[in-house]
């Protein structure tokens, strides 16, 4: 055996040079392959160096309408209603109650529920006839508007 390694060393060095090839090209290290890498990574650096960019202009953008937009709500303060909160409500404001958006208020008023009072005065099978025109989903039973109702009562 070692007399067949001895007498075709040559053939043996030319198959390891072309295995070498092949697998050094098969694996992407051939020619030319880092100059594309580093051209891809610089083109992607660029790409986002200019995203960057338009991003801080669009923020700085957004900060200054949002600066202008304070201006004129502090100066026009005097229009602005105090916001309520359920300790100090305005009247049958319904929107202070927990779980009570302005959709589910309009359509409260649209269906003749203008007051603590008549919320106050639900039964079960009301709450269930509400739920389902509201399609609240449990939502008045579990915010407790029954109780909610009773509680600004007292406080009034």
């Amino acid at each position: 055996m070692l007399w067949l390694i001895w007498q075709m060393w040559l053939l043996l060095l030319v198959a390891l040079v072309i295995g070498l090839a092949v697998g050094w090209r098969v694996w992407g290290a051939g020619p030319g392959s880092d100059k594309r890498d580093l051209a891809r990574a610089t083109d992607e650096i660029d790409r986002l160096r200019r995203q960057n960019d338009d991003l801080t202009r669009a923020l700085a953008a957004a900060k200054k309408d949002e600066d202008k937009a304070r201006s004129d709500i502090s100066a026009d303060d005097s229009a602005m209603p105090a916001k309520t909160t359920p300790a100090h409500h305005a009247g049958n404001d319904l929107l202070v109650m927990k779980g009570l958006g302005p959709k589910a208020a309009t359509k409260l008023r649209e269906g003749g529920v203008t007051t603590f009072e008549q919320i106050a005065a639900w039964t079960e099978k009301d709450i269930s006839i509400w739920d389902a025109k509201l399609n609240a989903k449990g939502r008045i039973k579990r915010d407790d508007w029954v109780g909610q109702a009773h509680a600004f009562i007292d406080e009034a």
